[in-house]
């Protein structure tokens, strides 16, 4: 089982997702269950979306999501996994594409949802070729498959211009209707075959799918005689077996006697000949002109969709421009931003302008005077006070050497200060909560 952990932009607070595949390599058809779990430290205050899971190369199919729970170092985390198969149709290495979502959950220790982006890797699946001995076109997986023949029309009185429909259904496992290859019917001598427009259907419930097709095909007889019906072989490669499998169905003879009324032949014939007209016209126009593999009218819906997505996309760099702005504006105007400002300046060797931000920081430490004595006095500590009183001499003498200021006693005086604000007992005043 290939197995990966996927962390997302918000790790630290303990969200993160895995993706998971029962195989790392498959053939053509063979399903693949990928499932995508997402876990917290908490819990989830909303429904979890992850969005549509869409595969190149591949048919996605959704099952279900269930609730699960892990422990890691101790930690119990709650998640939720969404289980699909997948089934590639090409023959060529797929990938699960990274998906990006939201969800909400509260900190360790919160109760209020917060919104959390989380962000997943793609994970390559490889695709084995097709084995050399088998017909590529005619190659099928499934779990089983059972076939069953149907013929409308008496077939121990047939004459000519008679017409029999036969149909051969596969209802399959673990497969979707779509991988199910088509009946190739052979050509009969004396007989023309007209094939019916197929039936496909795949059926699906929580924890299984399987696929049912049936191809049909009317044969009118010509002539009279013999009619020799070989035998038909469906063969299909079972992954959870490992080997190919075959189901026959066994031919037969028809006698054709002949039919005095002729006439009535060339009616038959051009009667089929039109209704497989309409068909091909049928699907002539589902494969009508696309644009990007889309028709018109997917295409339209899909700039739609594109021109809404876009409109909403400018909005939100918009806003969130406005707030990188604001958080830009209220961190130069920050006690956090004088301080640094204070130690970059003080590498210019412009005395003067270093200690212009020396006290523009002292001005946001809000003491009882904004002045150097002041902060010695609540520091408390003699080597800041040796620090100032040299400050003081640059000062009072502008032909002072250069001085260098101690960067880690500021940086240490700076986290004393913060760790003091931060321990300072509460107001006596007593707050409804």
């Amino acid at each position: 089982m290939g197995l990966f952990f996927i962390t997302s932009h918000f790790f630290a607070q303990g969200i993160f997702s895995t993706v998971t595949s029962n195989k790392s390599a498959v053939y053509v058809g063979e399903p693949i269950a990928i499932t995508i779990s997402v876990y917290t430290p908490t819990w989830f205050t909303q429904g979890v979306d992850i969005g549509n899971l869409t595969v190149n190369g591949a048919f996605t199919v959704y099952f279900r999501s269930v609730s699960t729970s892990r422990k890691i170092k101790g930690q119990t985390y709650a998640g939720i996994q969404f289980i699909y198969n997948v089934f590639p149709f090409q023959e060529q290495d797929i990938v699960i594409p990274a998906l990006s979502f939201e969800v909400e959950s509260p900190k360790i220790g919160g109760y209020k949802g917060i919104r959390r982006k989380v962000q997943s890797k793609e994970k390559v699946i490889k695709i084995k070729p097709t084995p050399s001995d088998i017909d590529r076109d005619q190659w099928f997986v499934t779990g089983g498959m059972t076939v069953r023949e149907n013929w409308k029309g008496n077939l121990m009185a047939v004459k000519v211009g008679d017409v029999l429909e036969r149909t051969i259904t596969r209802n399959t496992r673990n497969t979707v209707a779509e991988l199910i290859p088509p009946i190739l019917w052979d050509s009969i001598s004396s007989v023309s075959s007209y094939p019916i427009r197929p039936s496909v259907t795949t059926n699906k419930t929580r924890t299984d799918i399987s696929a049912i097709r049936t191809d049909g095909v009317k044969y009118l007889f010509e002539e009279e005689g013999d009619i020799v019906l070989a035998d038909m072989e469906f063969s299909w490669w079972n992954p959870y077996q490992k080997k190919y499998l075959k189901r026959t169905i066994k031919g037969r003879t028809l006698s054709v006697q002949p039919n005095p009324d002729l006439g009535i032949l060339k009616t038959i014939k051009d009667s089929l000949a039109v209704k497989q007209e309409l068909i091909r016209a049928e699907e002539t126009k589902k494969e009508a002109k696309t644009y990007f593999g889309l028709n018109w009218k997917e295409f339209i819906a899909f700039i739609v969709v594109l021109s809404i997505a876009l409109y909403f996309l400018v909005r939100y760099l918009f806003k969130f421009w406005k707030i990188i702005v604001h958080k830009r504006a209220v961190y130069i105007a920050s006690e956090s931003y004088a301080f640094r400002k204070f130690l970059s300046d003080s590498n210019s060797g412009d005395s003067g302008k270093y200690i212009s931000a020396l006290y523009h920081w002292i001005g946001h430490l809000n003491l009882y005077e904004p002045t150097l004595r002041e902060l010695a006095f609540v520091s408390d500590s003699p080597a800041l006070l040796a620090e100032i009183e040299k400050i003081e001499t640059v000062l009072k003498d502008k032909n002072a050497n250069r001085l260098l200021i101690n960067k880690k006693l500021w940086r240490e005086t700076r986290n004393k200060l913060i760790k003091n604000r931060k321990e300072a007992p509460p107001s006596s005043e007593w707050i409804n909560p």
